[in-house]
């Protein structure tokens, strides 16, 4: 029960960061995708399915706040959550540079299903451009947060599973 609620909170201040916070501090009018990392991040400590549900929840997080396409960030948050998380199970979970090239070549797909999107809705885009000038920043942006938030989520990660394995779960 600890664990929904701390993650909980965790993706109510990402969403408040990244509608209030973040677009103050772009870079080229770009912002930081650090719903992304929590997603990789979560998948990577705590495995396939655990991932798949959380990256569902952030994505419908964010699916509510853009009202654009409804249902297109919770399918990639259970894709990229599931995807994360099956390969790294018993993986060394101290290893923080392993989530951050995760995150750069998540980000990049990430973005690039994005532009087909935004292709199929807006018409035709010039790739190169926006490659350019909204995917290649972003990911360098966003990879570039992703060890402390992977370092911050892990810390919170081991204290929970402590107080699960002492058996004081609420």
């Amino acid at each position: 029960m600890i664990r929904i609620i701390v993650m909980g909170l965790l993706i109510i201040v990402n969403f408040v960061l990244q509608s209030t916070l973040f677009p103050h501090f772009a870079i080229m009018a770009v912002t930081p995708d650090t719903a992304l990392v929590l997603i990789v991040s979560y998948a990577v400590l705590r495995g396939d399915i655990e991932g798949a549900i959380f990256g569902f929840v952030v994505g419908l997080v964010q699916d509510l706040q853009s009202g654009l396409f409804v249902g297109l960030f919770s399918l990639l948050g259970f894709l990229t959550g599931y995807v994360c998380g099956k390969p790294f199970r018993d993986f060394f979970k101290d290893n923080y540079f392993l989530p951050f090239f995760v995150v750069v070549g998540v980000s990049l797909m990430y973005q690039f299903v994005l532009y087909i999107t935004s292709i199929m809705v807006f018409g035709q885009l010039n790739f190169w451009l926006y490659f350019r000038t909204i995917i290649l920043p972003k990911t360098i942006y966003t990879a570039s947060l992703s060890v402390p938030l992977y370092a911050f989520l892990h810390f919170v990660n081991s204290r929970i599973e402590k107080r699960e394995v002492f058996g004081l779960e609420i």
